[in-house]
């Protein structure tokens, strides 16, 4: 007869486990036994137990002074007295933490002077975790969680290095170094409410000056800074690079959104009036060499279109057709705020073009709402005159994709079959900003069809891949090579640390055999054309030691009969390349150059002749033994 566990309990006996396994590795598997148990023991037990014997359980008892390590089982029955008719005990339990492991480290951030930067981290690993933010290697007060927001950045923060400790009782791990960037940051002018406006600076290598691009941040008319979106950060730099001082501007905010120091609405068309100034700004800045680019995403997609259409002079703001863009990108934007065709994300639409409009959110607006809807549409200024514009949004943008559609329709009315616009649908759901990484077809992606574009608009050269950096060894050759377009012919000079280099004035350059004193070198080259120059950034040059060769495996004897061929082989190691002769008694053999050796058919003569070879490269040689032929 099998005794139960009541029965055991009844008579003194204490149930004991073995170890416990991974499975009950953390309290809370103790604590699901706990509710089994209590489930299956009234099943088990005797018939009419005793109720004050043997009671329900309710949890985990710690261990018992002394005990080691050897966590209980509790009953309900007497809180007081711990006894064998009421507690379940696991011998030796000893819960494995997990020490953390970072699972998504922090990012690089770039914020505008006056913004905050915020830094997060993705950690794993026993509960409670603890977090420790460090700027520049020293702790930050009260720091301590998985995100870090910092105050208010200025230009003496740029550069900084912030990580983070995560710790538990098993353990720490820290996060990879990110640097905050906060760009130099100007005053363009100011707003007629005195609103200071801004934008923040990218500025190539050499010297200027340069087309200038304004880029305009997106955020439904209502938020957003030139920051608050870091791919559009991305953008800038790359403009940069490839030679453009890129301005990433402020604009006043519709409601509920505000700037800094701004106390009129931001409704239309004071945002229109602000990217005015700005471009005008760009023109007159002794930086730019007289030819502007725009590129928006969102609702700067949106504004960036106003200007390339926007052609009627005004007195207040000051403009005409002369002080537009030579050509805008518009990535995602909005272009006519009365299509309220179906769409998944009409109503988020329809309330972002009615913010800026200050006219109620309804697709069913009065006549005068209307007005004003459709006066601000890009779409109701293109005409003839419409600058050059490179239009892109995704298949499930946020946008409704029936904007560019629109935008499409009306450039193809003024322009018929010669239009001066490209509309691009990439793949996925991204919007705005990050469509500037997507990929088009192949390789190719937005941000280089961008780039192709504003070089074609400016006519001056624009880099598209840049050098990039080598490493080679003692006595070997690097070739450094750089693609760029632009109006032709391109001419290139290539230059070692920052000093011409005669005679390398292709789209390639290779270098004589080096040494050890090209270590470290500098390679940039200069793209000119009739329009202008840029100058690529730095590619570094890596010298390191060549390791002679050894031989791993030596040339065998070898026995063949009169009229067979013979072949020896070698194998070697060291830094390539490895050259090879093989000799004969000593005598070099014309064309043996190879790691294997095949001998001609053989004679008598040839009987004991000895066949070795010699191993060399940029850093020595070394000879192997010698092999006999026997020719029987």
């Amino acid at each position: 007869m099998k005794t139960s566990l009541v029965s055991l309990a009844r008579a003194g006996i204490l149930a004991r486990t073995r170890r416990v396994n991974a499975f009950f590795s953390t309290i809370g598997a103790l604590s699901l036994l706990a509710g089994a148990l209590a489930a299956i023991i009234p099943a088990q037990a005797d018939s009419n137990p005793d109720p004050d014997l043997f009671n329900r359980f309710i949890g985990i008892a710690p261990p018992a002074a002394g005990n080691g390590n050897n966590f209980r089982l509790a009953s309900a029955k007497s809180s007081a007295t711990t006894t064998a008719e009421n507690l379940l005990e696991m011998d030796n339990f000893a819960p494995t933490d997990d020490p953390p492991v970072i699972t998504v480290q922090p990012t690089d951030k770039t914020e505008s002077e006056g913004e905050k930067a915020r830094f997060t981290v993705t950690a794993s690993g026993t509960e409670p975790l603890s977090y420790r933010w460090r700027k520049n290697g020293v702790d930050i007060a009260g720091a301590n969680s998985a995100s870090y927001t910092t105050q208010r950045v200025t230009r003496a923060d740029d550069g900084s290095i912030f990580s983070v400790v995560v710790s538990n009782r098993a353990g720490s791990v820290t996060s990879v170094d990110v640097t905050l960037t906060v760009p130099p940051n100007e005053i363009y002018g100011y707003a007629p409410d005195g609103a200071p406006l801004h934008w923040d600076v990218y500025t190539p290598r050499g010297a200027g000056p340069w087309p200038v691009v304004l880029l305009i941040h997106g955020g439904g008319y209502v938020t957003g800074s030139p920051t608050s979106n870091q791919q559009s950060v991305g953008c800038a730099h790359d403009l940069a690079a490839a030679g453009y001082l890129a301005l990433s501007i402020t604009y006043r905010l519709a409601p509920p959104g505000r700037i800094e120091g701004q106390t009129s609405t931001g409704c239309a068309p004071q945002q229109y009036d602000d990217i005015k100034m700005a471009a005008r700004a760009a023109r007159a800045d002794p930086r730019c060499n007289g030819r502007l680019g725009v590129i928006g995403g969102s609702a700067g997609g949106g504004h960036a279109a106003w200007l390339a259409v926007d052609h009627l002079t005004t007195e207040t703001p000051p403009w005409s057709g002369e002080d537009r863009p030579d050509g805008a990108i518009c990535l995602s934007g909005p272009y006519n705020f009365t299509d309220y065709r179906p769409n998944d994300n009409l109503d988020g639409f329809v309330s972002n073009v009615t913010s800026y409009c200050c006219v109620p959110d309804t697709t069913e607006p009065t006549d005068e709402d209307r007005a004003i809807l459709e006066a601000n549409s890009p779409v109701t200024r293109v005409d003839i005159m419409a600058r050059p514009m490179l239009l892109v949004n995704s298949e499930r943008d946020f946008m409704p994709i029936e904007q560019q559609e629109d935008m499409v329709a009306a450039l193809d009315a003024a322009f018929g079959s010669e239009p001066n616009y490209e509309a691009i649908t990439v793949s996925g759901n991204d919007h705005s900003w990050p469509i500037w990484t997507n990929i088009m077809s192949g390789t190719e992606t937005v941000r280089d069809r961008g780039l192709a574009f504003f070089a074609a608009i400016f006519g001056m050269p624009a880099i598209t891949t840049q050098p990039a950096s080598q490493t080679v060894t003692v006595g070997q050759r690097a070739t450094f090579s750089v693609t760029a377009t632009g109006t032709a012919p391109l001419s290139y000079q290539w230059r070692k640390d920052g000093a011409a280099i005669p005679g390398a004035t292709q789209d390639s350059y290779t270098t004589s055999p080096t040494t050890l004193e090209y270590d470290g070198s500098l390679i940039s080259v200069v793209v000119s054309n009739s329009f202008g120059s840029v100058t690529s950034v730095d590619a570094t040059l890596t010298v390191t030691r060549a390791t002679p060769p050894s031989i791993t495996t030596q040339p065998a004897d070898k026995t063949v009969a009169a009229g067979e061929t013979a072949k020896f082989s070698v194998k070697a190691i060291g830094t390539p390349p490895l050259r090879y002769q093989w000799r004969k008694n000593g005598a070099e053999i014309a064309g043996a150059t190879e790691n294997s050796y095949t001998t001609p058919p053989t004679t008598q003569e040839d009987n004991g002749s000895l066949f070795s070879v010699v191993v060399s490269n940029s850093a020595g040689s070394v000879t192997s033994v010698d092999a006999t032929l026997t020719v029987q």
